[in-house]
């Protein structure tokens, strides 16, 4: 069973690194009666699957209608299961109580930054700061180093449209595009429209003049769906100032004001290139 629980951690390690949310269920303290033993987990997804274990039976069935619970509320709960002589279906093993820990694990946040100039780097530590999972792209091998950017979850030296074409983010995820010189910031943005993909906030760095310049061309390729109307360019919110700190702090303020549904943003952007 020990081999099972450290899957189960290893899983609960591998959903952390791809976003998904889940509710992992803990023993605490099962007594002997109890189907359960201490160490016992089982993790619980939104679709009702899950994986691992709490001993199976009327526990593991009472254990999975909690989990349903919390993932609606979204808190962490411990709770005590007393299981009679009579409890239906828990097999062979009969009686006692169980003490379970439910712990909510809330979709990780992904950040995809393209671009790991001056400006990537004062703004990764903000975003690592408040919990952001910061995923780093640039097409020049020199600037991708962890000595770099120590606090990037992961960076990786790409072609940017060619990982434009394969990557997936999702509704909890954002995008943030500075590359160098702004040489591959259109074609970023045009295939991120061509897709129409999900992620929660997509901000560009820029003039006015040039984002739209850009976005007006992005609209006139008639992509599906209304991507172009979500994106914010010039990135950030307007603070009046224009240190490499100070931007990266805007943009900062801007995604976690986009994140926690605030209306009115005081924002840089223009809209679709109008």
């Amino acid at each position: 069973m020990e081999t099972a629980v450290f899957d189960i951690i290893a899983k609960a390690a591998e959903n952390q690194r791809k976003g998904v949310a889940f509710v992992m269920a803990t023993v605490v303290v099962g007594l002997e009666k109890t189907p359960g033993r201490s160490g016992f987990k089982l993790i619980s997804y939104p679709d009702k699957t899950m994986e691992g274990t709490v001993g199976g039976g009327k526990l593991e069935r009472l254990v999975l209608d909690k989990c349903e619970e919390i993932h609606q509320t979204k808190k962490n709960d411990f709770m005590e299961f007393e299981l009679t002589e009579t409890s239906e279906g828990i097999g062979t093993v009969c009686g006692g109580k169980a003490k379970v820990f439910f712990e909510y694990f809330e979709p990780t946040r992904k950040v995809y930054i393209f671009g790991a100039g001056h400006l990537c780097r004062s703004l990764v530590p903000i975003l690592n700061s408040i919990g952001l999972y910061c995923i780093v792209i640039d097409n020049r091998e020199e600037f991708t180093s962890k000595e770099r950017i120590p606090l990037a979850k992961e960076i990786f030296t790409f072609d940017y449209l060619e990982y434009v074409k394969k990557f997936k983010p999702t509704e909890n995820d954002s995008v943030v595009i500075f590359t160098h010189g702004h040489i591959h910031d259109f074609d970023i943005i045009d295939e991120l429209c061509k897709q129409n993909v999900e992620a929660k906030y997509i901000g560009m760095i820029g003039s006015k003049i040039k984002v739209a310049q850009a976005l007006e061309k992005v609209r006139n390729s008639n992509y599906k769906g209304n991507l172009i109307d979500r994106i914010f360019a010039p990135i950030g919110l307007n603070i009046g100032k224009t240190t490499t700190q100070e931007i990266a702090i805007a943009i900062a303020a801007e995604m976690l004001a986009v994140y926690n549904g605030v209306k009115d943003i005081k924002s840089m952007r223009i809209t679709g290139g109008k």
